[in-house]
């Protein structure tokens, strides 16, 4: 309650704000139209004069100084009121009440110095009203008009009783025994009476549909900022949905965004068990602790929770009725008057309930019903896609753990057998005939063709086995830059490829461990010089690209068909033309890299077109704690 009464007179704050600057440039417009007023009539009083007038309107100056005085005296006092920080529209508003009754008093005086009722600048008095009327409530505009009034009817009443002396511009005035005199003179008043309350009925009625309207637009604001509030809301849960895989994670953000966008005490999700007989808590926010943990609902014991299960929305205002509720008491003690109840459902199959909750009664309504619809539409989403990501992950460990196992149990005796062919092309068997070496190079070319890709299969589980543990390691790219050239110059030389690795000066430490990042390197290097025919190149290249150490290899080669390059990291999958030049091969290599590019958060970009060569980029992580000329155990060469 008391964040509501904060929020309150925040709304408050800022109307008053805004109600400040209105009336600032209001009273700012008055003051600069008031100092037209002494101008004007002194220019008056100054063309009299052509005319020989100016001793009937020289008694106007006293006017003109009068409303000069008090303008004076107003703008003074918008400055202080300008100046002070806790300047509230009642004080704003109360300036705008006594200057328009100066005003008033201005305007008797013309009137009294220019003929009296009967002169037109009486009519003058419109424009205070109507000032009055725009900016006060009802009540204070017709006090304010009763106050015009009774001020135009006392100067009548003493111009014709002759308590004042009567003056005139021109015409000389009739006496009060002049005949025709009165009537004249009581048409004057009641046209200025009708005049003045036309006026201010007309400007009262007006303000006041200028209100209702601004009330209607306010509240209309007010809705769209909460829509917009909700929809942000929402828009959030989609963010967490897409963005986060674990299901706690998901759960508690979820349940926490919807209590905000509802403006609900709580939020609790229950799950139904696989045999369909309890519901679970898996997320409770805002609720007492009695709610979070491995709470479980048995439906035998529920007909509430079996009809939400069924299918039906559950509303109530008043949860007085405990036997519907198993956490009754515990919803009673944290005052929770109102809740709403919704089945989670995915693919007409329900899967759990979403709870609303609320300390006020009869808290929740249709659109609640249907935003909450939403909602848990989402939370059913979110679900879903969490367990089928688990699922996934839990196929692809398997898948792994299956393929080291395989790969681990043919290892060896493809070892032993590569062995005791060794062993019998030496002659350990006696002396073999020319055909008889030809059958066991070829034996012996396919076993080693085996072990290699079970070598590669071996590192791909392995790959996908291994979890972050300990300090992240590093690499220096001089060490990575040596071994690469050692391993790769002699091959390349027996093809006759003009083979070069370079690597900038003073380059940071790669982030992951070396073994890794020279596997990387090797496999596209390897590849590079495989598919390079004779008297081609091949060059390596590290660099320092926006915080990322990049690994250039491009070559003269055979390039990539356009149609394969959807499928280059596939596993098992090689190019057609890459099988004409070398049928040795496991289509594993690539696989390979772009795990470990994966692993390590790097990137990686292919260009090349067939029969014109082709680049591999890969950007790989900085480790901007050291510099190339430290490395941690991690950096071996």
């Amino acid at each position: 309650m008391e964040v509501k009464g904060t929020f309150a007179r925040e709304e408050d704050i800022r109307i008053y704000r805004q109600s400040d600057l209105e009336e600032t440039e209001l009273i700012q417009r008055l003051i600069k139209l008031r100092w037209w007023a002494p101008t004007l009539i002194a220019a008056a009083v100054g063309l009299s004069a052509l005319g020989g007038l100016h001793d009937r309107f020289l008694p106007l100056l006293w006017a003109a100084g009068y409303i000069l005085g008090y303008n004076l005296l107003c703008y003074r006092m918008s400055l202080r009121l300008a100046a002070a920080p806790g300047a509230m529209p009642p004080d704003w508003q109360r300036s705008v009440y006594w200057q328009s009754g100066l005003d008033c008093s201005a305007v008797f005086l013309l009137a009294y110095f220019s003929g009296g009722i009967s002169s037109p600048l009486s009519f003058l008095l419109v424009i205070p009203i109507i000032v009055v009327a725009s900016r006060m409530v009802p009540r204070a505009a017709y006090v304010f008009t009763a106050y015009v009034l009774a001020g135009i009817t006392l100067l009548a009443v003493f111009e014709l009783a002759g308590w004042l002396p009567r003056r005139f511009m021109i015409l000389p005035p009739k006496t009060a025994a002049t005949a025709g005199y009165l009537a004249p003179f009581l048409f004057d008043l009641l046209a200025i009476w009708l005049a003045v309350v036309a006026i201010a009925w007309l400007g009262v009625s007006m303000s006041n549909t200028a209100r209702k309207k601004n009330r209607m637009l306010e509240g209309l604001c007010g809705s769209l900022m909460h829509l917009d509030q909700k929809f942000q809301r929402l828009f959030s849960i989609i963010q967490t949905i897409g963005s986060t895989t674990n299901l706690n994670q998901v759960l508690n953000i979820v349940s926490s965004q919807s209590a905000a966008a509802m403006n609900v005490q709580g939020i609790s999700i229950k799950l139904l068990s696989e045999d369909g007989n309890y519901l679970r808590y898996v997320a409770a926010h805002g609720l007492p602790d009695a709610f979070v943990g491995e709470k479980l609902v048995d439906l035998r014991k529920s007909p509430l929770n079996r009809r939400i299960i069924e299918g039906e929305p559950f509303i109530t205002g008043n949860i007085s009725a405990r036997e519907m509720f198993q956490f009754g008491e515990v919803l009673a003690e944290a005052q929770i008057k109102s809740v709403l109840f919704l089945p989670l459902s995915r693919e007409g199959k329900v899967i759990g309930i979403l709870g609303a909750y609320c300390i006020l009664p009869d808290r929740f309504n249709d659109e609640d019903v249907s935003y909450f619809s939403l909602v848990a539409e989402l939370v059913a989403i979110a679900l879903e896609n969490t367990r089928a990501y688990e699922a996934v992950q839990k196929l692809l460990t398997e898948r792994s753990w299956y393929l080291l196992r395989v790969a681990h149990n043919l290892n060896s005796p493809l070892a032993d057998m590569l062995s005791i062919l060794d062993a019998v092309r030496g002659g350990c068997l006696g002396t073999l005939n020319q055909e008889q070496q030809e059958y066991l190079r070829r034996l012996d070319r396919l076993s080693r063709q085996m072990l290699m890709l079970v070598n590669e299969l071996m590192t791909l589980a392995k790959s996908r086995e291994e979890k972050k543990t300990g300090a992240v390691k590093s690499t220096q790219p001089e060490v990575l830059a040596r071994c690469i050239r050692r391993t790769f110059q002699e091959r390349a030389a027996e093809k006759n490829i003009a083979f070069s690795v370079a690597a900038d000066a003073d380059l940071p430490l790669i982030k992951g461990d070396q073994e890794i990042v020279e596997q990387i390197l090797g496999n596209l290097v390897s590849n590079a010089i495989k598919y390079t025919l004779a008297d081609g190149t091949v060059s390596v290249k590290l660099s320092q690209a926006a915080g990322m150490i990049r690994m250039e290899i491009s070559d003269s080669g055979i390039g990539i068909p356009r149609a394969d390059r959807s499928s280059l990291f596939t596993e098992f999958f090689r190019a057609e033309n890459a099988r004409a030049v070398d049928k040795a091969g496991t289509g594993l290599g690539l696989a390979i890299v772009k795990e470990y590019v994966e692993k390590l958060a790097g990137r990686m970009l292919v260009e090349s077109e067939e029969g014109m060569g082709t680049i591999f980029v890969v950007d790989l992580p900085a480790a901007m704690h050291a510099k190339g000329g430290r490395h941690d155990s991690g950096a071996t060469s």
